[in-house]
Parts: C-alpha cells; structure tokens; sequence
C-alpha cells in the first residue's frame, strides 16, 4: 500500500494494490472520494480524496465502500446492468 499527498492539489492518493487487469475511476459514495476499480473483479485497486487536509482535520476519514465485503459483487452487478441497457 502506498500513500502520497498533493499539498498543493490537497489530495491524497491511496494505492492499495497493483490490478491485474484496466481499472477505471468512479466517485463513491462519500463526495470527493474517486475510486479506482479493477474492472474485471470490481476489487478496489486505490482511491483518492480531495480537500484532504480539510477532512482530516474534522476527524478520521472513513470510505465506506473500502470496508465493504460486498461492494464488489454488487459494483460487477452494476456494470452488467448499465452494459446491457446499452
């Protein structure tokens, strides 16, 4: 896992894990917060927070979908769907 912090752009990039396969990026469900999911598994590859310093201030920053065992099934789920309405 590794970590780096824009001060100027006060962002701040997490990357959790190489991906395997493309990723692409989506917000989440907290605003600011830009995932970057393997598009293949729907595994959450890394993210990034904006306003960084700002919400670290007011206390720790949680990103739910992180926590979420879930997420990837349903993240998959929601893809097939907005392909086949295609």
């Amino acid at each position: 896992m590794t970590f780096e912090h824009d001060e100027f752009a006060d962002t701040m990039w997490v990357s959790i894990s190489e991906p395997a396969s493309p990723c692409v990026y989506t917000e989440g469900e907290t605003a600011g917060v830009i995932l970057r999911i393997e598009r293949s598994t729907g595994i959450i590859r890394g993210f990034e927070v904006t306003a960084w310093t700002k919400r670290l201030a007011r206390g720790p920053v949680l990103i739910p979908e992180i926590s979420d065992p879930e997420f990837s099934a349903k993240w998959i789920e929601e893809q097939a769907k907005l392909k086949a309405s295609k």
